[in-house]
């Protein structure tokens, strides 16, 4: 199957040749990726033109964040497929009402849906423990992938066709989405709104130590439970669940997380808290420079008097010394001491000690962390389905995206 690609009213793009006789010829006519503008972030939008591969007719193919053009994030958001397929579709129309027109719509399919759900800690620092905790879990087929960052981690093939896991924290990707919007807004309307979304406050605050477990199921997923994925009928099958009190949405994201939250019933995370340790170091031993005198000077024919100006601060040594700290707690008093300069160790302890913790209490650090600070890691990744949105927010609508 092949329809005119010229037909369409789309920008393309051509393979360039050059025959013998010098004459340009435009080959291969194709239609790139390209970003389709909307009120906040843009959508990825492409024309096939012709049958191939998953492809048994020429169509579009659409990939964007339903939540993100109707209200500019994705921190929390509607869970109805009607209204994110709607809103795709009217931006589609929207700009390419030629091409839009010639869509057999009811044929639609859902290739993709993202199901994720929040999970609140009670700050960054066990957030971030809590990542590194889960990379090394896996049940079934749900297993690390490997190419993980320091807040995020992935389970399930980056290609696979049934359904994929990442696991992140929401705040520092969210704070990294409004620095690339306030470049991007400063000749952007669009952009310009988006930035205006993500400054405000309540919103920052509710998206700070979030860990979000985002769930990908793919057109395959849903066949091998009887789904159809045609988009008509995802959305009937939706409607007909809510009607029972079942969210579909929740229900997706259930039936792929069930595995990896079997395996967390074993698993154990090291809760570590040892700002006020640091705090007190860095106040008693953080150095003042010697600082100087200046020179007296003329200025204007008056003589300026020599003024000191005071040294620069140093708190190497505090962190030399709380780094002596998180060495007795991780290996213990006997391997720290092996591995260190007896004299300077000895120093070490002293100062460490000036600071108000006993002697004892660093020679039995490494026990004491170990039967206090190690916890189940199901303590603290709970998703609450009933706290997922702040009180204060108002569903968006598809004529106001």
């Amino acid at each position: 199957h092949l329809v005119d690609i010229e037909s369409l009213g789309i920008p393309l793009q051509a393979q360039i040749t050059v025959d013998e006789e010098g004459t340009h010829h435009a080959d291969y006519l194709r239609h790139a990726w390209e970003s389709l503008g909307t009120g906040f972030t843009p959508m990825a939008m492409k024309v096939f033109h012709e049958s191939m591969g998953k492809r048994l007719m020429p169509g579009v193919e659409l990939k964007a964040s339903p939540a993100k053009l109707m209200q500019g994030h994705n921190v929390f958001g509607p869970t109805c497929i009607e209204m994110g397929a709607l809103t795709m579709l009217k931006w589609l129309a929207g700009t390419y009402p030629k091409l839009f027109a010639m869509l057999a719509i009811d044929c639609c399919e859902v290739y993709d849906i993202d199901c994720t759900y929040s999970s609140r800690l009670p700050d960054e620092r066990t957030a971030r423990q809590a990542i590194q905790a889960i990379r090394g879990v896996s049940n079934g087929q749900m297993k690390g992938r490997g190419d993980d960052y320091e807040t995020t981690a992935y389970f399930g093939a980056k290609d696979s066709r049934l359904r994929r896991l990442k696991i992140y924290l929401k705040h520092p990707e969210f704070m990294k989405q409004l620095e690339e919007a306030k470049k991007a807004g400063r000749g952007d309307l669009s952009a310009a709104r988006t930035v205006k979304v993500l400054s405000n406050p309540d919103l920052q605050a509710w998206s700070e130590n979030l860990l979000r477990l985002e769930v990908t199921v793919a057109k395959r997923w849903f066949n091998r439970r009887g789904i159809s994925n045609l988009l008509n009928d995802l959305i009937r099958h939706q409607q007909a669940l809510a009607e029972q009190g079942i969210c579909f949405i929740q229900w997706c994201w259930e039936q792929v997380t069930k595995d990896l939250f079997a395996a967390f019933e074993g698993i154990q995370m090291r809760v570590i808290n040892d700002e006020k340790v640091l705090a007190a170091l860095l106040e008693k031993h953080t150095k003042q420079g010697k600082g100087r005198f200046t020179k007296e000077k003329m200025v204007g024919g008056i003589a300026v008097p020599p003024i000191f100006v005071p040294g620069k601060t140093s708190d190497a040594y505090a962190r030399s010394l709380f780094r002596t700290y998180r060495s007795l707690k991780d290996y213990g008093w006997e391997e720290t001491q092996a591995s260190m300069n007896r004299a300077s160790f000895y120093n070490h302890i002293r100062d460490i000690c000036e600071c108000g913790i006993s002697k004892a209490a660093l020679q039995k650090l490494k026990v004491s962390d170990q039967q206090n600070n190690v916890v189940p890691i199901l303590r603290f990744v709970q998703v609450d389905f009933n706290a997922q949105r702040p009180g204060w927010y108002v569903e968006p609508t598809v004529e106001a995206a």
